[in-house]
């Protein structure tokens, strides 16, 4: 994917360099010097792609950074909506279908217009309708937890996960008494929206 974009950037007049993980970036972005940066929130083993927007946040707050994830918004990604840093892009790689509008939103971002480019705010991104300790719940359910462990990692009863759960399923529009199991169906959206998680 970070070969395909590059020649896609380099194709449109752009010098690009592309880097495997967190370290190899840090040693590019002091070798190569850019002046905008397109990373996924989720990086594998180690450091993730909002542990290097926070350092670059601080350190090289003149490179543009521009999220390109699977996530509807950070929250699917087990991180805060106020943990990104301020003036950053946010793109839904499956809302991202032509070179052209990828174009634009790099530009947005780099002269100072990221909320053009800020997928997560739409108010029609899957999952919109939940709070943040629903899709806190949902992550938690879709990783394979029970009921008994979200509520031992919570801190709360059983019986509060259930509630949790059984409002998951009413905004979702999940029928219980449907000839579909409500919980397998409620991470089956998630998955469909954000991934598969990583255990936590």
């Amino acid at each position: 994917m970070a070969s395909l974009l590059a020649d896609l950037l380099v194709a449109n007049n752009f010098v690009a360099e592309t880097a495997a993980d967190v370290i190899e970036a840090r040693e590019s972005i002091r070798l190569f010097d850019p002046d905008g940066i397109l990373m996924d929130i989720s990086l594998g083993d180690g450091p993730s792609g909002l542990d290097l927007a926070r350092v670059l946040n601080t350190q090289r707050p003149d490179i543009a950074i521009i999220f390109l994830t699977k996530h509807p918004d950070p929250r699917t990604a087990g991180i805060d909506e106020s943990d990104l840093p301020p003036g950053c892009g946010f793109l839904r790689k499956d809302r991202v279908r032509d070179t052209e509008y990828l174009l634009e939103s790099i530009d947005a971002v780099m002269t100072d217009r990221p909320r053009e480019v800020r997928h997560d705010m739409d108010p029609s991104k899957p999952l919109a309708s939940l709070s943040a300790k629903h899709i806190e719940v949902l992550r938690m359910m879709a990783t394979g937890y029970t009921n008994e462990h979200i509520a031992r990692v919570k801190g709360v009863a059983v019986s509060t996960v259930e509630r949790w759960t059984a409002e998951i399923f009413k905004e979702l529009g999940i029928d219980g008494k449907g000839t579909v199991n409500s919980r397998v169906e409620a991470v089956r959206q998630f998955i469909a929206a954000a991934g598969i998680p990583d255990r936590l």
